[in-house]
């Protein structure tokens, strides 16, 4: 004679016990509680309470508004928003040109000696103020616009700034410099050749019917002009 197992299922030849085939409580016992996912995962259920994803982060796809590969809204500078930024930046180099002019003006370095046309008069000048406030323009185009901000001071003032024309990417001072000297080169030549300076007033002129409405110093620097804020 045998003792009686102390599992029923023991030594019977049956299937064995799991917790998920259990017999139910009896009457009256609440059912024992359920593991659940911790907040903020993904349920078998359904979606944890986490925070939201959008189609854009889940396919990696567009940085947010503000960034320099997204600026505000893509929209490109009007040609008579880019003139007023031009201007102030314009006012500031005239400014440092006339100080120069002054610190210069007993100079006989690179003389300059024009003739008018009537009594033969002549007038000499200096051409270091010229060529020193040139050098600055350059560097102050370079060093700004290839910054990661992309706005020199007259930029920032009518809220545009210079990005590469294909990614809308941080310009670079490599970009920057060829945009600086290429502009430059057109305003010597404005100054010196009246023919020829008729180039320059085509570089300004051109975003005016441009698709981009890139200047030529852009197209030959890879760059355009957006605006970085809404209008007012």
């Amino acid at each position: 004679m045998t003792a009686a197992p102390d599992d029923p299922g023991a030594g019977s030849g049956g299937p064995p016990s799991f917790p998920g085939n259990a017999p139910p409580p009896p009457p009256g016992e609440p059912p024992a509680p359920t593991a659940q996912p911790p907040a903020g995962t993904a349920g078998p259920g359904g979606p944890g309470v986490g925070p939201p994803t959008f189609p854009a982060q889940a396919q990696g796809g567009y940085p947010p508004p503000g960034s320099p590969e997204q600026p505000f809204g893509e929209t490109y500078a009007t040609w008579g928003i880019r003139v007023g930024g031009y201007l102030i930046d314009f006012v500031i180099f005239l400014v440092v040109l006339v100080v120069l002019y002054v610190l210069f003006r007993h100079s006989h370095a690179l003389n300059v000696h024009l003739m008018a046309r009537r009594g033969a008069r002549r007038r000499n000048f200096s051409a270091v103020p010229f060529l020193i406030t040139g050098v600055l323009y350059i560097a102050y185009g370079t060093l700004l616009c290839g910054a990661p901000r992309g706005q020199t001071v007259g930029m920032m003032a009518v809220g545009v700034r210079a990005v590469r024309d294909e990614s809308f990417a941080v310009l670079g001072y490599g970009r920057a410099f060829a945009r600086a000297v290429f502009e430059g080169v057109l305003r010597l030549i404005n100054l010196l050749f009246f023919l020829l300076g008729l180039i320059w007033i085509l570089d300004m002129l051109f975003p005016l019917w441009d698709r981009k409405r890139q200047t030529l110093h852009d197209k030959v620097a890879g760059s355009v002009v957006l605006r970085v804020r809404p209008a007012g």
